[in-house]
């Protein structure tokens, strides 16, 4: 599974919306989720890719892409 494929996945159970509504391109800001969601959202990601996501960091992306980018460069 693509680095890609795991965020989308994550990102659709917590918020519950379609998969394959979350794309490269998709803005963050996009995404409707509440601080809550994020948390479960990194928390998520983490445990599936066995990375440890730095919470300023992520701050500072803007897309899916940009966190997917990140998260390979871990």
């Amino acid at each position: 599974m693509s680095t890609l494929d795991t965020v989308t996945s994550v990102m659709a159970k917590i918020t519950h919306c379609n998969q394959d509504d979350i794309k490269a391109e998709t803005l963050l800001k996009d995404i409707k989720a509440d601080s809550l969601h994020w948390v479960q959202i990194i928390v998520g990601i983490e445990s599936a890719t066995d990375v440890e996501i730095d919470f300023d960091k992520m701050k500072e992306m803007d897309s899916i892409q940009n966190l997917v980018s990140y998260i390979d460069s871990l």
